[in-house]
């Protein structure tokens, strides 16, 4: 039998520099930022600013959570960092990560290259990695700078995009505590509706990918920007997410009733609320945080987590369902058991 395993420790980090929404007015216009508003609940988002990388926001985060639970860094024996902005092509990021955070040599180290599941999809890995006896004690990280693959004129994702990193201690738990269960899966057929179309080797940068494009809705980019077909994501968002809760809740003979908080990938206020009424969640079993920072990509899960735990909403025994869901397009979910050996979450950030 395997070991069991769960979050024991998380906290997050966020750029200082905050574009706001009058910034945008002055930008986009009062009426299109005033439906950017309503649709997404986005006000403001954090940026990070040139020279810093989504690797720097993980590395703080990590170093906040180590220093603040008085953790051996020798005893970490597996790091996993997630992100679509790595620091290189080549090497893996988390090999710089390891040096820089002062891990042993003996310890597991790689990327994870997903967009907005990459967290879930990291805890699996982690798990399964301490089940096998592999490694006891994981640190996964998220970060990325996705504000930097948006052309500054694309009002269709702008608005949206905000910078950030996250740390995240996973270690064993007592039976039947911690993750419960997954649910992963992917519909390549989708890839190119939320996709950076040139810049790697399969389309390589060039002085047509460079050229500016407007769309249909004003919209400008190049083919080295990002590009997101919103309907198409969210139909996609609405599609799978019942679906896949459900199948997780069987999987551990559970209902809906049974679960104590659900943390869904920090899309937009709009979807959230259309899928928390579609599937019957009432709004006191359910945590939002997207106001000020923005949609942070793969970081968004553990941020919103790491704020509920904070809120007093994440406590020991409660069942905890996360689920995020994007580019790839892909999607991951879990349980969680919380923990009676949870350390606690690190405090906020002191401004």
């Amino acid at each position: 039998m395997g070991r069991s395993s769960s979050i024991l420790a998380a906290t997050y980090e966020l750029p200082e520099k905050t574009l706001t929404y009058e910034e945008l007015e002055e930008r986009f216009g009062a009426e299109n930022m005033k439906k950017v508003l309503s649709g997404s609940g986005i006000r403001n988002r954090r940026v990070a600013p040139p020279g810093v990388c989504g690797s720097d926001l993980a590395h703080n985060a990590a170093c906040r959570l180590l220093d603040y639970h008085n953790i051996d860094r020798q005893e970490i024996d597996l790091l996993i960092f997630c992100t679509q902005t790595p620091d290189y092509f080549l090497p893996t990021t988390a090999a710089v990560l390891q040096h820089r955070l002062g891990l042993k040599e003996q310890c597991a180290s790689f990327d994870i290259n997903l967009g907005c599941s990459q967290y879930v999809y990291a805890l699996a890995v982690a798990h399964a990695m301490i089940s096998a006896g592999v490694c006891s004690k994981a640190l996964v990280l998220t970060g990325d700078t996705m504000s930097r693959t948006a052309h500054p004129k694309d009002r269709s994702v702008v608005p949206l995009l905000g910078d950030g990193g996250s740390a995240t201690l996973v270690g064993e738990v007592p039976d039947d505590q911690g993750f419960l269960g997954f649910e992963l899966g992917t519909d390549g057929s989708g890839y190119q509706y939320l996709i950076v179309p040139a810049g790697a080797f399969r389309c390589p940068s060039a002085e047509e990918t460079a050229k500016e494009v407007t769309d249909a809705e004003g919209n400008v980019r190049t083919a080295q920007n990002l590009y997101m077909n919103g309907a198409a994501i969210f139909h996609f968002a609405i599609s799978v997410v019942p679906p896949t809760v459900e199948r997780l809740l069987a999987k551990v003979s559970l209902s809906l009733a049974d679960v104590d908080l659900f943390l869904f990938h920090q899309a937009s206020k709009f979807m959230l609320d259309y899928l928390f009424k579609k599937m019957g969640i009432p709004p006191e079993k359910t945590h939002i945080f997207v106001e000020d920072i923005g949609n942070t990509s793969g970081s968004a899960l553990p941020i919103v987590m790491t704020e509920a735990w904070r809120a007093g909403k994440v406590r020991t025994g409660a069942r905890v369902l996360m689920i995020a869901f994007g580019v790839g397009l892909s999607w991951a979910a879990t349980l969680v058991r919380w923990p009676q050996n949870a350390l606690g979450v690190v405090p906020a950030k002191s401004n």
